[in-house]
């Protein structure tokens, strides 16, 4: 039987659907009263039978669904008839414990642990990450040299072969003489600048970096002052050159 009510038309006197507004056929408008089809009496029954019907399957498959999942999470043991839970290898009490095992642990493995899973072992190709050495003691940093402490000199004077300190004497052309400047305190470091005032009658030449040591060399005729000076401080003496030969 169906659910759906037919109508038939007042024009064309075809049935069709109850839910269409206009008949296929003819086009004709269905009546606002509705003519029903030769079943129609019967029609609103059956619509309401078949909707019982709906519910009761879906009802009926929602209670099997859930008693089906009730048991999977809640299985209960079989019961032998004499009030006790028996689990098939031990009487259990309907208090939940075993005259056999009041402790409730299990008699073949009384630690709790599961004999089918012995310890994890130590895997051969990592077998652990090796303490960190300590970390080497940085050398200590070696002392600054401390630099020297400058020195200045206090007083300076020229010693000659001739005079000891000079004060003036006589080159003759090409003739040669080392003079020594002597400087207080003996410890300065700075070094000694030599200067003629006539380098064309006397000409001075330093023997060495240090400045200590000078070679006189007469050139020519003439009065010229040799000076030394050392900090800041100038000892003077005088040559003579006669532009003679020796």
């Amino acid at each position: 039987m169906g659910l759906i009510p037919q109508v038939k038309c007042g024009r064309c006197d075809r049935t069709y659907s109850g839910l269409r507004s206009r008949c296929p056929y003819c086009g004709a408008h269905r009546s606002k009263k509705g003519k029903r089809a030769t079943d129609g009496d019967n029609a609103t029954w059956k619509m309401i039978i078949g909707l019982l019907l709906i519910v009761v399957l879906i009802a009926a498959v929602i209670v099997i669904v859930v008693t089906s999942l009730g048991e999977k999470n809640n299985p209960t043991a079989p019961n032998d008839g004499d009030g006790d839970i028996n689990h098939g290898d031990g009487t259990i009490n309907i208090d939940g414990t075993n005259p056999g095992n009041p402790g409730g642990e299990n008699p073949e493995n009384p630690g709790g642990e599961d004999p089918n899973t012995p310890g994890t072992p130590e895997d051969p190709n990592n077998p652990g990450t090796p303490d960190t050495p300590d970390t080497p003691d940085t050398p200590d940093t070696p002392d600054t040299p401390t630099t020297p402490e400058t020195v200045i000199a206090q007083s300076v004077k020229v010693n000659s072969r001739y005079q000891k300190p000079a004060t003036d004497f006589t080159l003759n052309l090409n003739e040669s003489v080392e003079c020594t400047a002597v400087i207080t305190p003996s410890n300065v470091t700075s070094v000694p600048v030599w200067a003629s005032s006539d380098e064309s009658v006397i000409a001075v030449v330093p023997e060495d970096e240090t400045g200590l040591k000078v070679t006189l060399t007469g050139l020519g005729k003439g009065r010229v002052t040799i000076t030394c000076t050392v900090d800041g401080i100038s000892y003077e003496f005088t040559v003579y050159g006669s532009g003679k030969k020796k």
